[in-house]
């Protein structure tokens, strides 16, 4: 699979302004239209994407083959992981039809909803994943104490997987007990290391009455950021109840109430008017972050809120925007994300006469991502994308994957290190995968870089320039366990001496994605 350069560009950082301290990241493509997919095609456009905290990534993307139910592919860190239209060991004779919820934990494991074909009829396809083995089928009765005896699922929507090998399942069963013949719930599978179900637990379901209200749930968010899922079994979703159309959405922390509409938000003087179809994310920390409509004028009333804050706000600013306004957070329903760090990471538009630089993408006040600004390697960011599969923060914080488009018209998946790679590890636990460090650097004629693995890897390590060029690869092959040494002499691939400034050395395996920057003087 052809791969594209990774660049570093220059950012001002949380209200730095000309002549501050700017932050140095790293961006990478790590696929695009026109990339070869041995055996399938050429990439024509990108659906969805995700990225774990060792950098590992997910990316969807539909390609030119001419089979159209077998063109749509997952790559996973450059190599083909999943294809429409191959087999899936069960159920017995199904084939894998369509994706849905891309999600990738910090161990390399997905918890997806799969469409399938080749089943008994549309009674039965769809099935929950984790990576590629049967967790629940459609049709299949539940277990989960809370539900009528002989309650089967009748479809699904979102899941989301943690660490803990727990599935968060928007799901539509058919409870006995309850009238209608479709009846949302939020469960949580546990599966083992091999995937098989361990067991079911009820969070919520249509009819119950979360603490706090009068009114019985009719429904639950089914968007893929309507709900979200940490590491502790916390999850942060919308629900819909009966009564007054003012008051009836909430959010909830599990059964903790934290926003409802008609209710007070943190602006004085203006409630929450809608929650509904807005992107909520809930961290590792309990932090939490969502999109609101707010009553009052229309001039100012779709917000950001961050753990009962305004983070931003249509009509206000930012320092990378100033004195622009902001008009819009992008589609609702498309994703605002906060990462372990507190962080947070959204879409802005604003009201910049030339429209051509006048979104991006921030860290929680800083512009990180401009269009008509950003340059990728060679290749301006012309648009960013703003729907519901628009970007994916790592649960950290550290890595974001987000969508764009190119000047030259290519749609890319591209990778931001949101670490400021200005400090060399330094770390000593040599048992972490891919511990990455170099002596000395700064560094004049020669320098080495040290590297830890756990177990045998393919190792690819590079060193880049400032403009994203490749200069040098040290390593690409495979490793054993253990720690080993590569040293630079400063010269790139064609035997040239390289100039004083700054550099970047990468280090990828299947598992692991690091980077930090290496600085020549003279």
């Amino acid at each position: 699979m052809k791969r594209t350069a990774i660049a570093a560009a220059l950012l001002l950082f949380a209200g730095a302004s000309a002549g501050e301290a700017q932050v140095l990241f790293v961006f990478e493509t790590v696929l695009q239209k026109g990339d070869a997919i041995p055996g399938v095609g050429a990439v024509t456009t990108i659906d969805n994407l995700a990225v774990n905290d060792h950098g590992v990534w997910l990316v969807e993307a539909d390609t030119d083959h001419s089979n159209t139910n077998a063109d749509a592919v997952m790559i996973r860190n450059d190599t083909l992981y999943l294809r429409e239209d191959q087999p899936l060991p069960r159920p017995p004779g199904s084939r894998l039809d369509t994706f849905d919820s891309v999600r990738l934990n910090n161990h390399g494991h997905s918890g997806w909803n799969f469409f399938l074909s080749g089943t008994s009829g549309s009674n039965d396809d769809s099935g929950i994943y984790y990576d590629t083995t049967l967790v629940i089928q459609e049709s299949d009765i539940s277990t989960a104490p809370g539900f009528s005896p002989g309650t089967p699922y009748i479809g699904f929507f979102e899941t989301h997987i943690n660490d803990a090998r727990e599935i968060l399942i928007v799901a539509s069963v058919d409870d006995p007990a309850v009238a209608t013949t479709v009846d949302r719930a939020l469960v949580i599978a546990n599966v083992d290391s091999l995937g098989n179900l361990l067991s079911e637990t009820l969070l919520a379901m249509e009819g119950d009455t979360l603490p706090g209200q009068s009114e019985a749930v009719t429904d639950f968010g089914t968007g893929p950021h309507e709900s979200a899922f940490n590491d502790h079994g916390e999850a942060l979703y919308f629900a819909d109840l009966t009564g007054a159309t003012t008051t009836d959405g909430v959010i909830y922390r599990n059964l903790a109430l934290i926003a409802q509409e008609g209710s007070p938000s943190p602006l004085p003087g203006r409630n929450y008017e809608t929650l509904s179809s807005r992107g909520l994310d809930l961290n590792n920390h309990g932090g939490y972050v969502f999109k609101a409509n707010l009553d009052g004028s229309t001039a100012d009333d779709e917000a950001i809120v961050k753990n009962n804050t305004i983070l931003a706000r249509e009509g206000g600013t930012m320092p990378g925007i100033a004195p622009y306004l902001l008009t819009s957070f992008g589609t609702g329903s498309g994703p605002v994300q906060i990462g372990d760090n507190g962080k947070a990471v959204w879409f802005g538009d604003w009201d910049d006469p030339n429209t051509n630089i006048d979104t991006g993408l921030f860290l929680d006040s800083a512009l990180i991502v401009q269009e008509g600004v950003t340059m990728v390697g060679d290749d301006l960011i012309d648009e960013i994308a703003s729907g519901q599969d628009a970007f994916n923060l790592s649960p950290s914080g550290q890595w974001l994957l987000f969508e764009v488009t190119f000047a030259n018209g290519n749609n890319a998946a591209v990778l931001l290190d949101l670490t400021d790679p200005t400090s060399v590890a330094t770390a000593t636990d040599l048992a972490a995968p891919a511990v990455l460090r170099a002596a000395p650097n700064p560094f004049a004629s020669g320098t080495t870089i040290r590297f830890g693995l756990t177990k045998r890897e393919n190792v690819s390590l590079r060193v880049y320039d400032i403009r994203g060029r490749l200069v040098s690869v040290l390593a690409d092959g495979a490793f054993p366990a253990g720690e080993h040494v590569v040293s630079w002499n400063g010269r790139d691939d064609r035997g040239r001496s390289t100039a004083a400034g700054t550099y970047f050395v990468r280090l990828r395996t299947a598992d692991e994605s690091r980077s930090f920057r290496l600085v020549r003087v003279r």
